[in-house]
């Protein structure tokens, strides 16, 4: 693919009108917590729609898909901007993705982001690779769609005038939201974790979508053992684990509880559950009901602390299965990140982490498609989600204890898919074939 090196004559009256524009939403944002405090809760998410298509509608370029203008100045590398700080998945994802670009030798720079993300913002561990200025010919904005055109505005042109830019997008159902196409507009490539979210967001855009999965490769203190965590030296261990912020309902970890208590009695010593929220203060409803599913039970063992990324990465390794019944998953990081560490693994054979898990290496669990049902978030009521089978992850659970044998194969035959496929090393020379093929390096 040729691209154009041509400069950017903007007409100077759009020009004009984006500078107020932005200047009255960066007003906004000072004023925002005031707005917060009187703004009834139900009415917030539809404030929050009408800013968005506000912006889309009076700030954002009218093209259907923003022409790739490259400056001549630019040297070929990545500029990465995302949350490089963030202490979820996304902002994992994007540590993953530095992480496949140093591999592949590519030059490029950090830009940290932090609006419209509310997580803790502690993850220093690309600091050295941060910049403040755009120095590259291509820019990869590691935000989900629904975040751009903020971004565009809080950013401004610069960081996207005379650059190729590839949006980097996760999102978890088979429609890919129209509210959100308007970002398209922003891009002239959009790449995406799994071949299921390919599919979902191919359906929808004007510009070429790729898959690039993240690079999987987890490092863990080994001086952090099971009594840090105030967990029995002796039993099997199955985990859940996940962030409040990504929606209960979505990550379904009611369902690993009710499967768990179906294999096991609750006086069975030689067994235990781990469940480790993140975030669990934001929604405490949601944790209460939870609290009352494993009332009784003592060999199920709750964590509710934010937990640094090393500390996480120990509480997966000192632990023997990891059990995600999702209803769906854009990639399933943590399902990847057990099998890299030879664990086994029980999971909704549905949506994204079925790029990497097939009955050889894991413990896939049938589902019916249903109806989302309600609105949850960007989650629709129309949308269809996996209720997986919970008697089959019981027998799961079962099996993988009574049959060593087949659980050190699963494990095994999973570390190697992991390690193989989704290596920085492999990830990194995706990265670069593709962005050779676009003639965007020497």
């Amino acid at each position: 693919m040729m691209i154009n090196k041509k400069v950017n004559n903007t007409n100077i009256f759009f020009r004009i009108k984006r500078s107020v524009i932005r200047s009255i939403y960066l007003l906004g944002l000072k004023i925002r917590p005031f707005l917060a405090k009187i703004i009834p809760g139900f009415l917030k998410g539809k404030v929050k729609f009408l800013e968005s298509k506000f912006i889309c509608l009076t700030y954002l370029p009218q093209n259907t898909a923003r022409e790739p203008l490259i400056r001549e100045c630019d040297e070929p590398g990545i500029n990465l901007i995302g949350y490089s700080h963030a202490e979820m998945g996304i902002g994992e994802s994007c540590r993953a993705l530095a992480k496949a670009i140093q591999f592949s030798g590519i030059p490029f720079g950090i830009i940290n982001y932090s609006i419209g993300n509310p997580a803790r913002m502690c993850d220093q561990s690309w600091k050295h690779k941060e910049t403040e200025k755009i120095l590259y010919n291509t820019s990869i904005i590691h935000l989900n769609a629904n975040q751009m055109p903020l971004a565009y505005i809080h950013l401004g042109d610069s960081f996207f005038n005379g650059r190729y830019n590839i949006g980097y997008w996760a999102w978890e159902l088979p429609d890919f939201p129209d509210d959100w196409c308007d970002s398209f507009k922003l891009v002239q490539e959009v790449w995406v974790h799994s071949n299921f979210i390919l599919d979902s967001v191919s359906k929808k855009s004007p510009v070429p979508v790729r898959r690039i999965p993240p690079a999987i490769e987890v490092k863990y203190p080994n001086d952090i053992k099971r009594s840090f965590f105030k967990l029995p030296e002796g039993p099997f261990l199955f985990l859940c684990m996940y962030d409040a912020h990504s929606f209960q309902v979505r990550k379904n970890p009611q369902a690993v509880i009710e499967a768990f208590k179906l294999a096991f009695k609750k006086e069975d010593t030689s067994v235990g559950l781990v469940l480790k929220i993140s975030n669990a203060k934001t929604f405490p409803s949601e944790v209460e009901r939870l609290k009352a599913q494993i009332y009784g039970y003592k060999n199920i063992y709750l964590i509710e602390e934010i937990l640094t990324r090393d500390t996480v990465n120990a509480l997966i390794s000192c632990t023997d299965c990891f059990t995600s019944l999702h209803r769906s998953e854009g990639f399933g990081l943590v399902l990847a990140e057990a099998m890299y560490l030879g664990k086994s693994v029980i999971g909704t054979n549905w949506s994204g982490n079925i790029d990497f898990m097939n009955s050889t290496n894991s413990c896939v669990v049938d589902y019916d498609l249903i109806k989302v049902g309600k609105d949850y978030g960007p989650y629709k009521a129309y949308q269809v989600w996996a209720d997986p089978d919970i008697e089959q992850a019981a027998h799961y659970m079962g099996k993988l204890i009574s049959d060593k044998e087949w659980r050190e194969m699963l494990a095994l035959n999973g570390q190697k898919t992991i390690r193989s496929n989704y290596s920085p090393k492999s990830v990194g020379e995706m990265i670069k074939q593709r962005l050779m093929e676009l003639e965007l390096l020497n």
